[in-house]
């Protein structure tokens, strides 16, 4: 790195010269003299003169002292020093300097101001520069990489007072823009406003700041939407979650994870309490889904229980929860120590709570079909036995009534 020029400590020092110069030459004897023998001011209100323009009497000027402590040289430097010390604009290294400079003598005030100000301000500002680089958006840290590379005091001063403020614009338009998607209707109105008439201020303490109040009320409104439709499990968490006074960043941690873990919960008794009544086809879906992942519970209940329930019904299935339902009568036989025939009748019933997803933040809208009716289903013989009590439609009932007990008591431990 060059070694910078020591421009402003140059002119700190020009400008305190030429200030104490008149003090210097007023109290020399000769320049004393001079001024004895200056023609009075015109002014007829001037010091020397009274109200109606006569000469006042004349007076023995009072002896001043060859130099004041106002007028020291050394005393202003000091002075000088202090205040750099005080500037809350000053970086450490500058801060740190000044203090050392101030415990020394008059040699040393003088070299701070010569030469240490201007290469701990070089310092502490490409410091500061950085730190803004890392915190930035792509404007900003383009721009401030490209004035870190000119390595120029003039260069980073300009950067710190205006340059990385209209960087940080573009970024936060960029970053509002980028709200919209999935926005409630709060943050959608905010954004539009801002970005037609906002200044530049306003459009950076909304992003820095009011933003998540707004989407707080979006998020709100959103949660009260969720009751309508959500299952038991989904159903609790939002009010218990509303009923504590939340926060911006719990609303917002809900609506983006919380509500899909209580939904899914909700989803896996569904599913279970299907395979109850579920015919072949159905029941191996709905096994499926179970052991898979949340999506594929989802995408189970929106459309794969139909497809499921169809070949069941191609195959003459009948069973599982909707409205299919009928009697009928026949013969069969149950193989076994004796044969026994008869006729009888026989009705099933399956519900299903349907699970919706509504929410902001980007939340798609998901309608899992389900609904409740009555089945009727026919056998002969009295020791006659139907599918729906194999030991694999209780088992994953129980499993997954199991496995939402043990994540409800997962989350309820993280929670407390």
């Amino acid at each position: 790195m060059e070694t910078l020029p020591v421009k402003l400590p140059r002119i700190a020092s020009v400008v305190a010269t030429a200030a104490i110069a008149p003090a210097v030459l007023l109290s020399s004897p000769a320049f004393a003299a001079d001024a004895a023998s200056a023609a009075a001011p015109s002014s007829p209100t001037a010091p020397d003169q009274d109200a109606q323009g006569g000469a006042k009497p004349a007076t023995t000027p009072a002896k001043i002292p060859a130099t004041t402590p106002a007028e020291d040289p050394a005393a202003q430097a000091r002075a000088r020093v202090q205040q750099i010390l005080n500037d809350p604009a000053s970086g450490p290294g500058v801060r740190e300097a000044a203090a050392k400079a101030l415990k020394g003598d008059a040699n040393a005030v003088r070299h701070f101001l010569d030469v240490e100000w201007a290469k701990e301000q070089f310092t502490d500002d490409y410091v500061r520069i950085s730190q803004i680089i890392h915190s930035g958006g792509k404007a900003v840290q383009a721009a401030g990489k490209e004035t870190l590379r000119k390595e120029n005091q003039d260069a980073f001063t300009a950067f710190l007072k205006e340059g990385q403020h209209v960087a940080r614009l573009e970024d936060d338009r960029v970053e509002m823009m980028r709200m919209l998607n999935g926005a409630g209707r709060g943050i959608t109105q905010a954004v539009n406003d801002l970005m037609s008439h906002g200044t530049r201020e306003q459009i950076r303490e909304f992003v820095a700041t009011r933003q998540h109040q707004v989407r707080a009320e979006d998020d709100r409104v959103a949660l009260l939407g969720m009751l309508k439709d959500a299952g038991p499990g989904l159903k609790e968490g939002i009010i218990k979650l509303l009923e504590s006074n939340p926060t911006p960043a719990q609303l917002r941690a809900f609506v983006q994870n919380e509500q899909h873990l209580l939904r899914d919960d909700d989803n896996r008794v569904d599913i279970a309490r299907m395979v109850a009544n579920a015919g072949p086809e159905l029941k191996k879906a709905a096994l499926a889904a179970l052991k898979g992942t949340a999506a594929d519970r989802t995408e189970f209940l929106k459309t794969g229980q139909h497809v499921a329930r169809a070949k069941d019904k191609a195959a003459g299935h009948t069973g599982g929860s909707g409205t299919t339902g009928g009697t009928g009568t026949g013969t069969g036989t149950n193989t076994g120590t004796s044969t026994n025939t008869g006729t009888g009748t026989g009705t099933g019933t399956g519900v299903v709570q349907p699970a919706v997803a509504k929410g902001t933040g980007g939340n798609a809208n998901v309608t899992p079909a389900g609904g409740s009716g009555s089945t009727a289903l026919a056998s002969t013989g009295a020791g006659s036995e139907t599918w729906i009590a194999g030991t694999g439609a209780a088992t994953a009932l129980a499993a997954g009534a199991g496995l939402v007990v043990a994540n409800r008591r997962r989350r309820a431990s993280a929670e407390g």
